[in-house]
């Protein structure tokens, strides 16, 4: 077992099983509880007086909690105690969340934001401790249940140029297809949401991204101007975004700009097919993502 715990204050703490991990690691992996599958929470519906059991409504995951359990090893112990002092800072739950990465034995990464509950993390005292070693317990609350490939994926789609506007007067011309669609592999169980779907400098005009697979679309009714601003749009939900980025980085806001028919749509599990077009212009979109699954 190696984990990586990416701390909201910058710091990064390397917890491995020593049989593992080359060096031999001073936060030395013991056991740990709760990486697999996730607690869900049934909603049902009784339809009447006279229904057997009920209607199930849905279901929705529930936060993910996690243990883990490990040795902090120092050459003394004026060193151990410094590094009490830094697992705590790393634990901090006051920065916000931590992000913990898991890396199997085939190399394969998954990723999960975490927050640490309250009291963690502990130093056991007694026979959990020496003059030159500890032993600590995390207890960690994943509010997003859901693992994700650690490292993001990015796939760029050419446009099509000269699509049909609306309102549409006819004879209408429509685009033309040319490498404008991709295929997006959601390697998960559960839908991902695209983290950055970025429309650069056309010039287009009236871009559309459309995930065939579900219906769904992003349009945009707007001109992106040749040397200007970039569009980032990100439908992960609680970050849900569409700004107009300058080259100088910053960002304003864009929702205005978004068609009446616009959803910030999920890659479904299994293959996606993505489309992009533009009343006029061309542009190659950038879609980054990264795959989720309920329990790996």
């Amino acid at each position: 077992m190696i984990l990586t715990w990416q701390a909201a204050n910058g710091d990064e703490l390397l917890i491995a099983d020593p049989c593992t991990a080359y060096p031999v690691p001073t936060l030395r992996y013991l056991t740990s509880d709760g990486f697999g599958g996730t607690d869900n929470e049934v909603q049902t519906q009784r339809g009447g007086a006279y229904q057997d059991g009920v209607t199930l409504q849905r279901v929705r995951l529930s936060p993910r909690e996690l243990m883990i359990r490990f040795l902090a090893l120092a050459e003394n112990r004026t060193a151990l105690e410094q590094k009490r002092r830094r697992i705590a800072a790393a634990f901090n739950p006051w920065y916000g969340p931590g992000r913990l990465i898991w890396t199997q034995e085939d190399g394969t990464q998954y990723a999960l934001w975490c927050v640490a509950l309250s009291g963690s993390p502990s130093f056991l005292a007694g026979s959990s401790q020496g003059d030159t070693w500890q032993e600590v317990t995390v207890d960690l609350q994943a509010p997003d249940p859901c693992w994700t490939d650690a490292d993001a994926l990015s796939q760029t789609l050419a446009g099509l140029t000269g699509g049909l506007a609306f309102p549409a007067y006819f004879p209408a011309h429509f685009a033309a297809q040319g490498g404008s669609t991709m295929s997006v592999t959601n390697a998960g169980d559960i839908d991902a949401p695209p983290v950055a779907l970025t429309i650069p400098p056309g010039p287009c005009t009236n871009p559309v991204v459309e995930n065939l697979t579900t219906g769904e679309q992003i349009a945009l009714t707007m001109t992106v101007e040749s040397g200007g601003e970039s569009v980032i749009i990100n439908t992960a939900y609680g970050d849900l975004i569409c700004r107009l980025q300058a080259v100088d980085g910053s960002q304003t806001n864009a929702m205005q700009y978004l068609s009446a028919a616009s959803t910030f749509w999920q890659l479904q599990p299994g293959e996606n097919v993505i489309t992009y077009s533009a009343t006029s212009g061309s542009a190659a979109v950038t879609l980054e993502y990264a795959s989720r699954y309920t329990g790996v």
